[in-house]
């Protein structure tokens, strides 16, 4: 063995011994042109890389990151600009609506909603606390 080669029994597992076995065995039953592509290729990419021509790190772009947040800040901002809907009176619709619920809140009488069907809220009451194990 090699002497950079770490000893297979020195207390490694049984999978990792036999994995190991496996590998060199693949790698000595290939054919000696292919071995020396592969070394070709190894020694290639170890010039590369002791040389300092390999692809430069990552780096944050720093330009175009500050750049980039920017625009789609603004255009969020625009969107919930766009969807908002517009100051000023509601619509006469809603006005209507507003001033029967002010109408119906200043009369002191109750809601007559409860008095036509008055069984089913009781039922409905009585079966969802049931139904709650008597929370609620």
């Amino acid at each position: 063995m090699n002497a950079n080669t770490p000893d297979p029994d020195d207390g490694h597992g049984a999978l990792e011994r036999r994995s190991r076995e496996l590998l060199q065995a693949s790698a000595e039953a290939l054919d000696g042109r292919v071995r020396s592509r592969l070394n070709q290729a190894r020694h290639a990419a170890l010039a590369e890389l002791g040389s300092g021509a390999a692809a430069r790190p990552f780096r944050v772009p720093g330009r175009w990151l500050p750049v980039g947040a920017l625009a789609g800040a603004a255009a969020l901002a625009l969107a919930v600009w766009i969807a908002r809907p517009a100051a000023g009176p509601g619509t006469p619709l809603a006005d209507a609506l507003a001033a029967e619920d002010v109408e119906l809140l200043a009369s002191g009488e109750g809601p007559e909603l409860y008095a036509d069907d008055a069984d089913f809220y009781e039922w409905a009451g009585s079966d969802a606390a049931a139904a709650g194990g008597g929370e609620g």
